[in-house]
């Protein structure tokens, strides 16, 4: 029977990945104001202009959620279903 799911750890490791993937995105955003792939993700996150403090916090405190509510819905759901 394979191992049910750690919902904190995946909690924590998915809103480290969303906060990376973030920063590195606005940072593109910042370097290459052209690029318009980086813009959409950034977008995601906040509505603040790039160039704002707002848009890092937003993307912060959103990458964290959004990273903790998919540990929930997909850590229950599949230790859900691995315990049929």
């Amino acid at each position: 029977m394979p191992a049910p799911f750690n919902i904190p750890a995946v909690g924590w490791a998915l809103s480290a990945m969303l906060i990376v993937l973030f920063v590195i995105c606005l940072a593109v955003a910042l370097a290459f104001p052209g690029l318009s792939a980086t813009h959409a993700w950034v977008g995601l996150f906040s509505p603040a202009p790039m160039t704002s403090a707002r848009a890092w916090i937003d993307g912060v405190i959103f990458s964290i959620a959004f990273g903790w509510v998919s540990a929930a819905v997909l850590g229950n759901i599949y230790n859900r279903l691995i315990a049929r």
